[in-house]
């Protein structure tokens, strides 16, 4: 199975158009238990810390984000499998903001930085069609505005605040992931 054919590459409409609510009555239909299911699974399949349903080609406001024992995120926090419908964010502190280096699963081999707030407050339904409201802090904040952007027909490369940052995976790795993880972990304790 070829994985880049499951997911939408930056260039195809429907990764720029805003996708639609899901009605809660319908959080629980068999139709929307499939999508998630195929979210978790392609996700996992291709080593996402996220995936969007528009990134599968599904104009609904859902994604999911998960981070545990995924080898390419060892040095992130662990985030256990969220499944959010319909998010929202809220930015509560303006002003504390961090540049990520971020890469997409819709934009193969680039990574380039993008200033993230770092404490949000992100109100969503789950999979039970349950309402939440939490307050994200710290680089979880980042993944969740990454994941949602998608959801609002917006790429990590739109958001780029240095065209100069952009490169590619391969040279992340080898010029710019080590001193990356340093500021994360100065940044954010770990």
């Amino acid at each position: 199975m070829n994985k880049k054919s499951l997911i939408a590459q930056i260039g195809e409409p429907i990764l720029r158009k805003k996708t639609k609510d899901v009605d809660p009555c319908d959080i629980k239909t068999h139709k929307i238990k499939r999508i998630i299911k195929q979210l978790i699974k392609i996700m996992r399949l291709c080593n996402g810390a996220g995936l969007a349903a528009n990134q599968i080609y599904y104009n609904y406001r859902m994604c999911v984000l998960e981070i545990e024992n995924n080898k390419r995120y060892k040095h992130l926090p662990k985030l256990p499998l969220k499944i959010l419908i319909n998010p929202r964010i809220k930015i509560i502190d303006k002003k504390n903001t961090f540049d990520s280096y971020e890469g997409c699963l819709s934009v193969p081999n680039l990574r380039g930085k993008v200033k993230r707030n770092c404490k949000i407050k992100v109100d969503y339904f789950d999979e039970n069609a349950k309402f939440k409201s939490e307050v994200i802090e710290g680089y979880l904040a980042v993944v969740f505005q990454h994941e949602i952007d998608h959801l609002d027909g917006v790429i990590f490369t739109d958001k780029v605040i240095d065209n100069k940052s952009l490169v590619t995976y391969e040279n992340y790795k080898k010029f710019y992931e080590k001193k990356y993880l340093l500021e994360l972990k100065n940044r954010f304790n770990r």
